[in-house]
């Protein structure tokens, strides 16, 4: 779990990925192209496509070829995925390790983060 959680927190770790997550996620009926993430949030073309790819590798975007253009939509069930690390991670932070923090041999680490 927590390579998950790194993984997660890495792909929103910089301010135009956690904006497309609001802009995917506010238009989850309408899907949107590269091009139209770039124009709202006025960055270029190519700085879109690679933060988008991240997003992608990550799992918090889809992507659907629809002819000559790739629509990209909000993955709802990695979002539902992130928060539930997150909330694992923060209840299990007040709780003592029995383990020595040797996560290889704990009986408890897919649940702990």
């Amino acid at each position: 779990m927590v390579e998950r959680a790194c993984e997660l927190q890495a792909a929103l770790g910089f301010p135009a990925r956690m904006k497309m997550i609001k802009v995917l996620g506010s238009h989850q009926d309408s899907p949107l192209s590269v091009s139209e993430v770039a124009r709202i949030l006025s960055i270029s073309q190519p700085t879109a496509t690679k933060h988008l790819a991240i997003l992608h590798r990550a799992g918090f975007v889809r992507r659907e070829q629809v002819a000559s253009r790739v629509h990209y939509t909000l993955d709802l069930d990695t979002v539902a995925e992130y928060r539930q690390v997150l909330d694992l991670a923060f209840a299990h932070a007040f709780t003592p390790c029995t383990n020595t923090f040797d996560c290889d041999t704990c009986p408890y680490a897919a649940t702990c983060a």
